[in-house]
């Protein structure tokens, strides 16, 4: 039985964990405070508290990766909650922690983040051109990941929706929103956690990929349409031109595992 850590067993990370125990995998999973680890061992996660922080990791993190064959690094960049988090020198916390650890993958999930608003059409060739503080330190973060070669993947995951997330919720009723021509870039939750599994399963080491629906909607029509179809006061788009163009292909899952998208519509319903 192959034993699986994943660091952040959060909202993502639950539902992957979940995925994998009926695998038949082995989970440890890391929380924040001692008060989410009930949550994680009802779901029958071996629950450690770990706290990553700009310095150093506070927690047993050797007991947590001792005999893990798969590490996952699923916690966020956090810069909306703390302006001084360093996601770059967190995830370089991480990787020491497992450098004497030499059968050890490392599953890393990064965004599409790392692309900046106006890079137009990117595959996972297309060198990123991060404009954010955020996108700058999940570049950082991911040539430090690189460095592991074939023994780490790293995944670039879309605009996550599912399981009561969904941008429309945010919203509804606003007004003034730019760039209504921009395409979405969103990725359903089911989607991500059935993606993480078949790489898991299918041993892709060295790669990057990109976990994004290949459903690319005008931002302005769709949550328009969202809203009218679950009865919230559409949203207000300005018509002013706006150099907003990104839109991320995954073009590697389909080829390499056979991948397909069921929930590629990314619909509010399809919570």
């Amino acid at each position: 039985m192959k034993q699986i850590s994943i660091l952040g067993c959060g909202w993502l990370g639950r539902a992957l964990a979940k995925r994998l125990l009926e695998k038949g995998y082995a989970i440890n999973g890391s929380v924040r405070s001692e008060a989410k680890s009930n949550t994680l061992k009802a779901l029958g996660i071996s629950p450690y508290v770990i706290q990553i922080e700009n310095t150093g990791i506070a927690g047993a993190i050797k007991s947590f990766v001792t005999d893990t064959d798969i590490l996952i690094t699923a916690f966020p960049p956090g810069l909306g909650r703390n302006p001084d988090a360093d996601y770059a020198a967190r995830i370089k916390n991480v990787l020491t922690s497992i450098s004497s650890l030499s059968n050890c993958k490392l599953l890393h999930l990064s965004s599409i983040g790392i692309f900046g608003a106006s890079q137009g059409e990117v595959d996972e060739t297309t060198a990123p051109r991060p404009t954010t503080a955020v996108g700058n330190q999940l570049l950082e973060a991911e040539n430090a990941v690189s460095q592991l070669g074939s023994n780490a993947t790293i995944v670039r995951l879309g605009g996550l929706v599912g399981d009561g997330r969904h941008p429309v919720k945010q919203l509804a009723g606003k007004t003034g929103l730019p760039a209504p021509l921009a395409p979405t870039n969103l990725v359903h939750q089911a989607d991500v956690v059935s993606f993480l599994t078949a790489l898991i399963e299918g041993d892709f080491w060295g790669h990057t990929f990109h976990c994004v629906s290949p459903m690319h909607q005008k931002r302005a029509a769709f949550y328009t349409h969202e809203c009218k179809e679950n009865e919230l006061e559409p949203p207000q788009f300005l018509s002013e031109k706006n150099d907003r163009n990104k839109k991320v292909l995954d073009t590697k899952s389909a080829e390499l595992f056979g991948f397909e998208y069921k929930l590629a519509g990314c619909h509010f319903k399809d919570f």
